[in-house]
């Protein structure tokens, strides 16, 4: 892009610049392409790209360089110590293979007999997630009478 577009100096591909913003607090970014008249910058240690007018970018200050060292710094991995490796005094939690009996519907509740039915094609089909749903719907529906009935018609006006 000729430079006699831009009114600032133009920043190189891969340097950092910052841009305030109306918050107070400035964005960081490096410079990864030019477009038109527009810089698009990537936030320090990645994210997602935006756009700014040249004219409204700045060098950073030294203690926003300190701030991208650290968030461009990579995190090397240790090896464990011994210490690290001791296991926990608790023995492991062992999950059963044995599948789940079905669920026994309430008798005379049509509602759980369509659950059971439901529950019995999806073991059938091996889709334990969705047995175990329809199981869930037949232990949580009401089968008590409530304690106050509504009566069916509405009150007489006065």
């Amino acid at each position: 892009m000729p430079a006699c577009d831009h009114p600032g100096p133009v920043p190189g591909l891969g340097t950092f610049m910052a841009e305030d913003t109306t918050e107070g607090t400035p964005r960081l970014g490096k410079v990864t392409a030019w477009d038109g008249n527009v810089v698009h910058l990537q936030p320090p240690g990645g994210g997602t790209v935006w756009t700014a007018a040249p004219s409204g970018l700045r060098r950073p200050t030294e203690e926003e360089r300190a701030l991208i060292l650290v968030l461009t710094r990579p995190v090397t991995a240790t090896r464990p110590t011994r210490r690290a490796r001791q296991t926990c005094p608790e023995p492991p939690v062992v999950l059963s293979v044995d599948p789940v009996p079905p669920a026994v519907p309430a008798p005379g509740c049509a509602t759980c007999a369509l659950a059971a039915d439901w529950e019995r094609y999806r073991l059938r089909t091996h889709d334990q997630s969705a047995a175990a749903d329809f199981r869930v719907e037949m232990r949580n529906h009401p089968h008590a009478k409530p304690k106050l009935s509504l009566p069916v018609d509405p009150p007489e006006q006065p």
